[in-house]
């Protein structure tokens, strides 16, 4: 049984990976109230987490050369978002044990959390010193060339992950990610179909397939991949936003309005939900006003705003 903490994992494909590039916030000055509603953990997990940083940290002062000690607190610490105190956790973790891959492998995902993309790189390049044949290496290598915009490099990485783990459906999301990005949409579509095969319950594959598909200006074909994601999970909030685009391109505002609206009221905190829903209700006033419905136009142009003020504040915009 492994001595220390499970480790972390960051969230992929197009709807993660393409996601702001915004550094991510400490949470060192946050009570555990702020935290729990940012990071969905409850109050009592997130004190049972400082019940146990106490505990390792009693435990390091008895044995400061306890690698595998200082790697739990810095899993610790990265749950509770005080991402500076994980660093260097996992720093002495291997300042203490040079080829402690886990917390190498950590240390970068912080990193990239952080937007230190470079210190993440050097990072995973040394665990591959250690272990050529690391998957993980070789995927978050790829993960943070996708995010400076080195996309044959990011191909690359992803190709060679591919070549050791051919499958792990979700390799083929970031390859599919970087082929969206470079426009090549009948190779990203290959690639989630080679995801979908090996998993045909991964909800993700479906959804960003459904978008390419919405890409190439296939509406049908995309609402059916939105349609088989909620089958999946009929919670999948981005599925419905994404389907609310779908009825807006067919000019069917009012299917986009209650498609919209339910996203929300799964995830009241998805941008592009709110983002859509203010696309959705522009457009039927618009469309109201050419049916010469004119005394609902400016009612429409208000939820429109007032959906885009919402989307600004969720990410942050002025």
């Amino acid at each position: 049984m492994n001595k220390y903490l499970s480790i972390f994992s960051l969230a992929l494909a197009i709807m993660f990976i393409a996601a702001a590039t915004s550094t991510a916030h400490e949470g060192e000055k946050l009570s555990n109230k702020e935290l729990s509603s940012q990071i969905g953990k409850s109050e009592a997990e997130l004190k049972e987490i400082d019940e146990k940083i106490i505990a390792y940290n009693e435990t390091i002062k008895s044995n400061p050369e306890d690698s595998d000690a200082h790697f739990n607190l810095g899993v610790l610490y990265e749950k509770k978002m005080k991402f500076k105190d994980a660093i260097s956790e996992y720093q002495q973790a291997i300042s203490l044990k040079p080829d402690f891959i886990d917390a190498r492998i950590n240390l970068s995902l912080v990193y990239t959390e952080r937007n230190m993309f470079g210190e993440s790189i050097n990072e995973l390049k040394q665990v591959l010193e250690i272990d050529p044949q690391n998957v993980a290496a070789h995927k978050y290598i790829g993960r943070s060339y996708y995010k400076t915009g080195l996309l044959e490099d990011a191909l690359v990485e992803f190709k060679k992950a591919i070549e050791v783990e051919s499958n792990d459906p979700e390799l083929y999301c970031y390859l599919e990610s970087v082929y969206f990005s470079m426009g090549r949409l009948d190779e990203a579509a290959a690639e989630l179909k080679k995801a979908i095969e090996i998993d045909p319950q991964f909800k993700i594959a479906h959804l960003n397939l459904g978008f390419v598909y919405f890409e190439q200006g296939k509406l049908d074909e995309a609402m059916e991949e939105y349609e088989i994601a909620i089958g999946i999970d009929p919670k999948f909030a981005d599925a419905y936003s994404n389907m609310g685009l779908v009825y807006c391109q067919k000019e069917m505002f009012d299917e986009a309005i209650t498609i919209l609206k339910k996203a929300i009221e799964i995830n009241p905190s998805l941008p592009d939900a709110h983002n859509n829903l203010g696309f959705a209700y522009w457009n039927k006033g618009l469309q109201d006003k050419d049916n010469n419905v004119d005394e609902s136009v400016n009612e429409w142009k208000k939820k429109a705003m007032r959906e885009v003020t919402i989307y600004k504040g969720l990410i942050g915009a002025k």
